[in-house]
């Protein structure tokens, strides 16, 4: 405060009338503390409510460590560079990175592959065997209100359709195509989309899959799944190449062992039917099937090694992902808190009555004033 401040009466006016608005404030509230009191409760009571009509749900997450991949050691390099393989090319170049999984779990042919995965839960006292989509379908919990507010929509839609031609549905699971699913799949497929959350620490690659659900037990092979998946996704899309390879190679080698049997047949052949055979015909013709012999020999030895060198390359290609820490299955529930929604519902009756009581009750009446002069003009006006 400065000396100007001191001297101008005009200042301490401004601080006794800011007083005196604050304890005003504080007055309408505590004459209204009843409504205040009454509004609090029907937050409570609202805040149980609904902490009793939404469903339990549960969390489960499994945190790994992608390996790395690295240089190939100098022994698999020399082998691999004999057969015209350049492993450490191969491993540094990967299009597939760690920061690329959140992108991969939550793409529908990702999530389409979870569809047939059986899951196990227990409903009323009896064991229930079925796959996770027939358990998104039949199985899910919904608060009261669902139906009530989805009922609009619902009759939109109804209306909607009954203007567009009908389709012809598949029958079976087996019609059903990643690329072109039906409504109630598409939806499924974004539900599980958004409750699968993959998070990577780009400075370690600790990578954390966590999914929340409502039975403790389906949450649990649902994550384990979805790592595995994942696993082996990523390990197909990067031995695939080094698998053609293998696989490549693999029938040059029988093409080139055939040759060398039956240039080794040839040859015994020959020896057999010229023993003690001193012809130079003879002898020419049995040199020249053993450089046959010998050079099918070598040929196929060399295709042979390479193949080794592509199916080492493959193995080395295979990523080693490391579970730090598994899904255990959860025995508390995630959400919701009831504790929670009481004081937030609570707190929010509270705010609203005090802002009713403070600027609503003034700005209604000002409104309801101004409403009724103006409609006493119009009356006058029509006399």
């Amino acid at each position: 405060m400065t000396e100007n401040n001191y001297r101008n009466p005009d200042y301490f006016q401004y601080e006794e009338e800011e007083s005196i608005d604050i304890m005003e404030y504080i007055l309408k509230l505590w004459k209204k503390r009843k409504m205040i009191i009454i509004w609090c409760v029907a937050g409570a009571i609202i805040g149980l409510i609904a902490g009793f009509s939404i469903p339990k749900t549960y969390s489960a997450s499994v945190t790994l460590a992608p390996e790395v991949q690295g240089k190939s050691s100098s022994s698999l390099s020399s082998l691999a560079s004999m057969a015209g393989i350049n492993l450490n090319s191969a491993n540094s170049i990967d299009a597939i990175t760690a920061e690329m999984y959140p992108e991969i779990v939550a793409s529908t042919p990702f999530i389409y592959e979870l569809f047939n995965l059986p899951v196990q839960f227990t409903r009323k006292d009896s064991v229930i065997n079925t796959t996770l989509l027939d358990y998104m379908k039949e199985y899910q919990r919904s608060p009261w209100w669902t139906p009530i507010v989805n009922a609009p929509m619902k009759a939109l839609g109804w209306c909607l359709s009954l203007l567009q031609p009908k389709e012809e549905e598949g029958s079976g699971e087996g019609t059903l195509n990643p690329y072109n699913l039906p409504e109630k799949e598409r939806k499924i497929v974004k539900a599980l989309s958004e409750a699968i959350m993959v998070t990577v620490d780009k400075k370690t690659l600790k990578t954390n899959v966590s999914l929340e659900m409502q039975d403790p037990l389906v949450v649990t092979d649902v994550v384990n799944a979805v790592v595995e998946n994942l696993s082996e996704y990523v390990s197909e899309y990067r031995t695939s190449k080094a698998r053609q390879d293998a696989e490549n190679l693999l029938e040059i080698c029988e093409q080139r062992k055939a040759e060398y049997y039956a240039a080794q047949q040839a040859y015994a052949t020959n020896m057999d039917a010229n023993k003690n055979v001193a012809l130079q015909s003879v002898l020419a013709e049995r040199e020249r099937l053993q450089q046959e012999m010998n050079l099918a020999y070598q040929v196929y030895s060399q295709v042979a090694t390479q193949l080794e060198a592509a199916r080492i390359a493959e193995q080395q290609a295979k990523p080693v992902v490391t579970i730090i820490k598994p899904a255990e299955v959860p025995y508390r529930k995630t959400a919701p808190s009831k504790a929670k929604m009481l004081v937030v519902f609570t707190f929010l009756a509270g705010c609203i009555a005090a802002a009713w009581v403070l600027f609503g009750e003034e700005y209604w009446a000002k409104l309801k004033e101004s409403l009724t002069g103006q409609n006493e003009e119009t009356a006058q006006a029509e006399e």
